[in-house]
């Protein structure tokens, strides 16, 4: 395990901060490319998202954020193997229907051809940041 103040670990941090700010600014093509092709997203309601179903709903407009203030918590690094724990909030619409949400991801991270791609995260409710 690599402390969070190693460079491999301070980079990766960095890729999942651009991957929040491209999916902030809906550009689908951009988010693809912090992302596996097998990469899959569970939410706190224990809906799992694919990859491909994910960057057609941004693609679609179904999907749009407007924000992605996230603090990275933690980045762990195993070999190949990242793991990235964040807090903050996702902001948008949902079919057109505005949502803000306070929450806490994790997302794994496998290094592939030495480059670090996302292939699960997970997302849930945090607590109030005023708690």
């Amino acid at each position: 395990m690599t402390d969070k103040h190693d460079p491999e670990s301070e980079f990766l941090k960095q890729r999942e901060l651009m991957w929040n700010k491209a999916i902030q600014d809906n550009l689908v093509d951009e988010m693809g490319i912090y992302m596996d092709e097998e990469w899959i997203i569970f939410s706190g309601n224990g809906n799992i998202t694919t990859k491909e179903e994910f960057l057609q709903l941004v693609k679609s407009g179904d999907l749009k954020h407007s924000k992605m203030d996230f603090e990275i918590l933690k980045v762990l690094i195993h070999d190949n193997t990242g793991l990235v724990m964040q807090r903050g909030t996702s902001a948008g619409t949902w079919q057109g229907q505005p949502f803000s949400n306070y929450e806490i991801a994790s997302t794994v991270f496998v290094k592939k051809d030495n480059i670090w791609l996302a292939v699960q995260t997970m997302i849930a409710p945090a607590k109030s940041q005023n708690a």
